[in-house]
């Protein structure tokens, strides 16, 4: 039997189950450098957010609302992509990795044509600000921000299926230490665009931060698919090295079968993703409606609180790839036990971040904006929502669990029920008709998380109790 190593940390030499201690070492030797490589992606935002917000005036303002779309197309594609990390360890869990560079390119397809096509709708974004009840000013300085998050998009989604496939080939540190350097690089590059440092660039305020961030998602995924194949110069387990010709195929019939399965496996999470992210940014919408000091309050606490999230999406991605591994050895204890223990592990790690941000509110929000009144506002809503991270980490790992599975049009379902059906329609009322504002925003997302993250668990244990069958 082939005894090729996969990433829940078994092989199908023996398909022995792991030990709970097994299950709970390899899930955080995996989600570790996930979670950083998570936090990087949005740290870039969060240095983006800070410096456009020493910039003054309203540039805030027109981060908020000139991403907010753009981030919620982001993460519907994103979601669609994460088949990439399914199917690449479902193969290596079954002893056939030699698959996974037919997945890569697939991906790297898809990834590039989703990032061309959404940023073909900007040209639309300043009329869609200004239908959603946004002032002219704020509509026009976001949709010059639209514009400039576009031009990284295909890059970003093109090193998202890069990262991810290091992740289940067993290299998850490489697209960790890319992120990484590329904060670094971003404050400089923020310093030039944002504030002029040097006097070389007239200042640009929020849009320019987005150039430069975009800048350096192109850059970070060249460096993502150098360090594949380089991998493959040293030994190509994964069928990464192909000719032109291979290549061009994989252009012309849109990756193939690879990809028609792909694309199965990633529309319903690309739609479930967005269903999720679309309610975040109504809510975004409403603090608008609210005035420009309550959507400003609101992006600086969505910042810490989605910066804290990514430990639910690292460990979220980690329990994908274990969970996927599992399913391609046909194990049905370890296929549990690795959604389990990263819910539970999920859930745990972000209680500190928590406590935090509930008794230290506006000190917590302060390192966002130094703006009084945004302060005065946004305080009260980080102490609020800081107790409901737990349910909101939990959310996210059960749905990595499930989509390792295969399972992902009963999430679509919960997902949309728990934030179209419960969040919005509370917040809404809370924070307008019941006259409770920016406080109602959180209460109203908060309950949405609890629906959620019920929902979801509960459907993975049902499901997890039935034999495993690759996606």
């Amino acid at each position: 039997m082939d005894a090729v190593s996969d990433p829940a940390g078994a092989t199908r030499a023996t398909l022995r189950p792991l030990s709970l201690a097994g299950h709970v070492r390899e899930t955080v030797a995996l989600a570790l450098p996930m979670i950083a490589a998570r936090a990087g992606l949005i740290l870039m935002l969060t240095i983006d957010t800070l410096m456009t917000g020493w910039a003054g005036g309203n540039e805030l303002a027109y981060l908020a609302v000139g991403i907010a779309p753009q981030v919620t197309l982001m993460l519907i594609a994103i979601g669609a992509l994460q088949a990439t990390a399914i199917l690449t360890a479902q193969a290596i869990g079954a002893g056939e990795g030699w698959r996974a560079g037919a997945v890569l390119r697939a991906g790297l397809v898809l990834a590039c044509a989703l990032g061309v096509a959404l940023g073909l709708l900007t040209p639309l974004s300043e009329a869609m600000f200004l239908a959603l009840g946004q002032g002219e000013e704020v509509s026009a300085g976001a949709a010059r921000v639209s514009a400039a998050f576009a031009f990284g998009l295909p890059g970003l989604l093109m090193y998202i299926v890069a990262g991810m496939f290091l992740e289940a080939t067993g290299r998850p540190r490489v697209p960790m230490v890319i992120i990484l350097v590329a904060n670094v690089l971003n404050v400089p590059f923020n310093g030039l665009f944002v504030l002029g440092w040097g006097g070389a660039i007239e200042p640009m305020g929020a849009e320019g931060a987005v150039i430069a961030s975009s800048i350096l998602r192109w850059l970070a995924f060249f460096a993502a698919y150098a360090a594949i194949l380089r991998g493959a110069r040293r030994g190509d387990l994964f069928g990464v090295a192909v000719p032109a010709a291979t290549w061009l195929k994989a252009i012309a019939t849109f990756g193939g079968e690879t990809g028609v399965r792909l694309r199965r496996l990633g529309l319903p999470m690309g739609i479930g993703q967005g269903v999720e992210s679309s309610a975040f940014t109504a809510l975004v919408f409403l603090a608008g409606a609210l005035g420009a000091t309550v959507v400003s309050a609101h992006q600086a606490t969505m910042t810490l609180i989605t910066l804290v999230f990514m430990t639910a999406i690292g460990f979220g991605g980690a329990a994908a790839i274990r969970v996927g591994a599992a399913v391609g050895r046909g194990s049905a204890p370890d296929v549990k036990r690795a959604g389990l223990v990263a819910v539970a592990l999920g859930a745990t790690a972000v209680v500190p971040l928590g406590v935090v941000f509930a008794i230290w509110p506006e000190a917590s929000a302060r390192l966002i904006t130094q703006e009084t009144g945004v302060l005065a506002v946004a305080g009260p809503m980080l102490g609020l929502v800081a107790f409901f991270l737990p349910f909101d980490s939990a959310n996210g790992v059960t749905a990595g669990a499930l989509r390792g599975m295969g399972e992902v049009w009963v999430p679509l379902m919960t997902q949309s029920a728990a934030f179209w059906f419960v969040a919005v329609p509370v917040a809404w009322w809370l924070a307008m008709p019941a006259g409770l504002g920016a406080i109602g925003l959180m209460i109203g997302m908060s309950a949405g998380m609890v629906c959620s993250s019920a929902m979801l668990i509960a459907r993975f244990l049902v499901v997890s109790a039935r034999p495993p069958r690759r996606a």
